[in-house]
């Protein structure tokens, strides 16, 4: 009987066991987790294409201001670079990645400012005779500039060859000017000295004395300069020189024109005044003292001594030398 037993008791364990084993594990309703890898490359992508957007962006910002600081605004091409300028920036804003064509646009913005530099270079050049050795070099600027403006009428051309052609053009036309300098500069200098005269004539040292000193400092650096031989340097020295006296000279004498108006219509109305008093006076003179009005040999105003203007001049040699030889 406990033989029966135990064998019973057997075989309901090993039942038992089996039926654990085949049962199912519940279910897992649990929605998966988006991969992280790929959450982070968007990310990794999406930080760099706005660096990108903003390093070539203050590239193409400088390279116009550049250009618009060589007075390339008052050239042809130049509003069609800023058409394009206003495009980039609306779609840089808008989240585009527009790096590669801010750095040509910038491109062409660099080339603009050249030409601008070699045509102006080159206006001052064709007022000489260009020596001989050097027409080689003047020939190949001029074709230069010419390249570039064939290239710069044509929309699908590439910075690359515009910035080629612009700066081959500028340096061509500096080596022509290197070996026009002396001459250059002393028309250079001659015109500084004619502008510092009508600038004289208007008192410009005393009535604004800061940039008539700073004209005559940027002179004297321009004597210097040419003195040793620095005739390229001499020459924007006197260049400068001569702007501002000249600017000095057209502002001073247009507000003196103003004050001469004013004083004229004051005159007439004096006179006019003058005209009403005196009949006034006809009709009912004043006699004896009358309160508030002084006796007409009185002296209101200490009598004052002007300085005379021209010792605020700053006297400049008329001529200049190298070595201690007049040139």
């Amino acid at each position: 009987m406990k033989k029966l037993a135990f064998f019973a008791l057997s075989v309901f364990l090993i039942l038992s066991l089996i039926s654990c084993g085949s049962k199912k594990p519940a279910e897992d309703t649990t929605e998966p987790t988006p991969p992280v890898e790929e959450t982070v490359e968007e990310t990794i992508e999406d930080t760099a294409s706005g660096t990108n957007n903003e390093l070539a962006l203050a590239s193409m910002n400088a390279a116009r201001q550049a250009a618009i600081d060589s007075g390339a605004q008052n050239y042809s091409g130049f509003d069609a670079l800023e058409d394009e300028y206003a495009r980039l920036q609306e779609r840089a804003a808008n989240g585009e990645d527009v790096a590669d064509e801010c750095a040509e646009l910038a491109k062409k913005y660099e080339a603009l400012a050249a030409y601008v530099k070699a045509y102006e270079l080159k206006a001052r050049i064709d007022g000489y005779d260009v020596p001989p050795l050097a027409k080689a070099v003047y020939n190949q600027g001029s074709d230069d500039l010419a390249a570039y403006e064939e290239l710069a009428a044509n929309p699908d051309s590439k910075a690359d060859d515009m910035l080629a052609k612009a700066t081959g053009a500028y340096a061509s036309f500096k080596s022509v000017f290197a070996a026009l300098a002396k001459e250059l500069a002393k028309d250079a200098r001659n015109d500084a000295l004619a502008a510092k005269k009508d600038a004289d004539s208007v008192k410009a040292a005393v009535s604004q004395k800061r940039e008539y000193n700073r004209a005559a400092e940027l002179f004297k650096k321009g004597d210097s300069s040419y003195s040793m031989s620095g005739f390229e340097a001499a020459f924007d020295y006197y260049d400068q020189a001569e702007d501002i006296f000249s600017a000095l000279y057209a502002d001073i004498s247009e507000k003196r024109a103003a004050a001469l108006a004013a004083i004229e219509a004051a005159k007439k109305s004096v006179e006019e005044s003058a005209s009403v008093a005196e009949e006034a006076d006809r009709e009912a003179p004043l006699s004896g003292n009358v309160d508030g009005i002084e006796d007409e040999d009185a002296v209101l105003l200490d009598e004052d001594n002007y300085a005379d203007p021209e010792d605020a001049e700053v006297y400049l040699d008329e001529d200049i030398s190298i070595g201690g030889d007049d040139k």
